[in-house]
């Protein structure tokens, strides 16, 4: 199983490094046999993650005005709308690892433009729709690939019952996989929910705390 999507995500979104959407890693052209599919590689999910994190960072340390981040949120959106995976899925559950990716990069891209509406139903009602979908991938194989999304939806979650069970899925990922990054991944959505408790604005906003901690 090849999980080089998690690593590209972790060095280049988690550590907050400018991203070239441009580039790309693996060739997205052509139609795709279920054996050719390298799951967030091939599939168009990783031009649309580079997008919304590329339009993050740059919308947050003022390399593009609102009016900007504004028309280029709406294009990834219609883009992520129309979307679809592949038609020749590698195996069961793909499609429901897929439903939980969309509902969190729609989450991601709507609090990029409305950050301060983490509370509003919009929101949770993303957030619920990914937590179902998640709860629908139960192949162990697959579950390090839900770390992108138990990150995005952790980091918008205000309810308990979904702070309940994305703990839980961290916990089976890190009880059966080896996967090293999951830690990281769980210790930022922790900290970003300590800094709900105690009321900070905006505490979904990585970017915002991560820079106030190097400051310090």
């Amino acid at each position: 199983m090849d999980y080089a999507i998690l690593e590209l995500f972790t060095s280049l979104v988690i550590s907050t490094t400018p991203i070239d959407h441009q580039s790309t890693t693996h060739d997205e052209s052509g139609e795709l046999s279920d054996s050719d599919i390298i799951f967030g590689l091939n599939d168009g999910l990783l031009d649309i993650i580079k997008r919304i994190s590329s339009l993050h960072f740059r919308s947050r340390t003022k390399k593009v005005n609102n009016s900007t981040t504004i028309t280029e949120a709406v294009g990834i959106w219609q883009d992520l709308a129309t979307w679809q995976p592949p038609e020749a899925l590698p195996g069961e559950q793909y499609q429901e690892l897929y439903d939980s990716y969309t509902s969190a990069l729609f989450t991601w891209l709507y609090l990029i433009l409305h950050p301060d509406s983490m509370c509003d139903a919009k929101v949770q009602s993303m957030v619920e729709q990914g937590v179902v979908t998640m709860s629908a991938v139960t192949v162990l194989e697959l579950s390090p690939f839900l770390l992108i999304p138990l990150f995005i939806l952790g980091l918008a979650s205000v309810q308990d019952e979904h702070k309940d069970f994305i703990s839980g899925v961290f916990d089976q990922i890190e009880e059966h996989t080896a996967f090293e990054e999951v830690e990281v991944y769980r210790t930022m959505v922790e900290r970003s929910w300590d800094n709900q408790d105690q009321g900070m604005p905006r505490s979904w906003e990585w970017i915002q705390w991560q820079d106030a901690g190097s400051a310090g």
